[in-house]
């Protein structure tokens, strides 16, 4: 999965799998984030997506990580299905550390249609592997609400290890105040 630079016109990085796309976000993504991210079985895991997840929102968003890939070395990604194109979620290595740590965080979120079939796994590997051999970070940690079963299930099938528990500087939105940490680094990739 070696990232590439995006085809002309649209800067930044594409970072492909066999089914997915990594890419930035395009103004003609707008709908597509709005109705997904809008939606509460999505927004529920996910402690600083807005619900309701506005127009605004998504303009706001879109054009925050179209800066991100114009400046050069992106961690935020849309996530679009090859054969298509089309915005199924979203990724990126600026996630929320939980508890104001310095080590970069993985975030994720799928559309709820695309639940179940295996794409949430496939795009975190993709990032994890952009963050540790393209960008060069010596760790990236992750946490979920506790309840996120689905979510601690990918985490650790993409490599994560279980290192602990954190105290959050904000509770999640099913009022949880610590949470289970994971995280993978360098030397996970030499094994």
């Amino acid at each position: 999965m070696e990232p590439t630079s995006a085809a002309a016109g649209a800067p930044g990085v594409v970072i492909e799998t066999s089914r997915l796309r990594m890419r930035s976000l395009r103004d003609d993504d707008l709908a597509d984030l709005v109705a997904l991210a809008g939606n509460w079985q999505v927004a529920r895991w996910l402690s600083t997506m807005p619900h309701p997840y506005t127009e605004a929102d998504g303009r706001e968003w879109i054009a925050r990580v179209q800066q991100d890939h114009a400046a050069g070395h992106p961690r935020r990604f849309a996530i679009a299905l090859q054969e298509t194109d089309r915005l199924i979620g979203g990724a990126g290595l600026d996630g929320s550390t939980g508890d104001e740590s310095e080590e970069p965080a993985l975030g994720y979120w799928l559309g709820e249609p695309y639940w179940g079939n295996g794409y949430a796994r496939e795009a975190v590997a993709a990032v994890i592997d952009y963050g540790l051999r393209t960008l060069g970070m010596a760790t990236i940690r992750a946490y979920t609400d506790p309840s996120n079963l689905a979510s601690q299930k990918i985490l650790l099938h993409c490599g994560l290890e279980k290192a602990g528990e954190i105290e959050l500087t904000k509770p999640t939105r099913h009022g949880a105040r610590h949470a289970p940490l994971f995280r993978i680094s360098q030397r996970a990739l030499a094994r």
